[in-house]
């Protein structure tokens, strides 16, 4: 997908590309739908004007809809504070992975998934993977082949198409996480290298990676949420495709309230890890990058939920 992290004197080097690059079908899955018009909590009841209430003031992220007009299922992440990056004992860590402290002020919502290919085309109507290599042909596959230009302009036009049909209150809209919400989302509170823990053999249980694509020559993103989910209930956030986040890539971690990152550069971060790459490309705190205008059979995204 992207650059591997350059070390001391030396020119960042492309990942390790996958073994087999096929396109592989898969038994299409069908996506979850429900009418516009008449958005529902989970449980099949209409918005009471006092969930609406509490959900422009953001008290509270739990009384929403069970999936929006897309079917994506969107889960909701508390306010609060953690640790950003990794320790210096960590083995794998970047040299761009230094601790900050980061307060996220206001809960969210976060889908559970990457986007999928049955939600991309519902949105934007078209199918840039289709007859591209490393492609597995199915609904509830990863939308990848996207660029960082392509992924906001998905979060743009779901916003204007559910505020048309009455899905969201004033203000709220979709967008891409930033880079300290999505490790956030990622950790769930936790401390250790992946969010299952410190040992990488258990990550076959919870992540794709190279382990059990590449070395099984299934060199593709994999159906999303097939794999056991974060404590949090956030399925893939290792592994299976690297993620688009809003911010423009520093080689240092930007700290404090709520962080968006610097105000310019060249490239975008990406998050995750992904199906062709080891373990320690998968850890929670691991960075990569790349030009936003980038895409490849490695890349996508998932969005966030929030108010202005």
């Amino acid at each position: 997908m992207a650059l591997k992290k350059s070390t001391a004197g030396k020119k960042a080097a492309p990942v390790r590309k996958p073994k087999v690059a096929v396109t592989t079908k898969a038994p299409a899955a069908k996506p979850a739908s429900r009418k516009a018009s008449e958005p529902k909590v989970a449980g099949g009841k209409k918005r009471s004007a006092t969930t609406a209430t509490k959900d422009r003031t953001h008290s509270t992220v739990a009384a929403r809809p069970a999936a929006n007009s897309v079917g994506m299922k969107l889960v909701p992440i508390p306010a609060g504070t953690f640790l950003m990056g990794s320790s210096k004992t960590e083995k794998g860590r970047g040299t761009d992975e230094g601790q900050v402290r980061v307060r996220i002020h206001r809960p969210f919502l976060i889908s559970r998934t990457v986007v999928t290919a049955a939600q991309w085309k519902a949105v934007m109507k078209s199918e840039p993977w289709k007859g591209q290599r490393c492609v597995v042909a199915a609904d509830d596959a990863p939308a990848v082949y996207v660029d960082w230009h392509d992924a906001v302009a998905f979060c743009l036009k779901l916003t204007a198409h559910e505020r048309a049909g009455g899905w969201l209150e004033k203000g709220e809209h979709y967008r891409l996480p930033t880079e300290a919400e999505w490790e956030y989302a990622c950790r769930a509170g936790t401390k250790t290298p992946w969010s299952f823990g410190s040992d990488p053999r258990k990550l076959e249980a919870h992540a794709w990676y190279y382990g059990n694509t590449g070395d099984r020559k299934e060199a593709y993103a994999h159906r999303v949420g097939l794999k056991k989910p974060n404590p949090w209930g956030l399925c893939d956030m290792h592994g299976n495709v690297y993620e688009w986040c809003s911010d423009w890539y520093k080689p240092t971690l930007a700290g404090g309230d709520d962080p968006q990152g610097p105000a310019s550069g060249v490239l975008k971060v990406l998050r995750g890890g992904g199906w062709g790459y080891d373990p320690a490309r998968c850890r929670s705190a691991d960075r990569n990058k790349n030009d936003p205008s980038f895409s490849d059979f490695s890349g996508g995204f998932r969005v966030v939920l929030a108010a202005e």
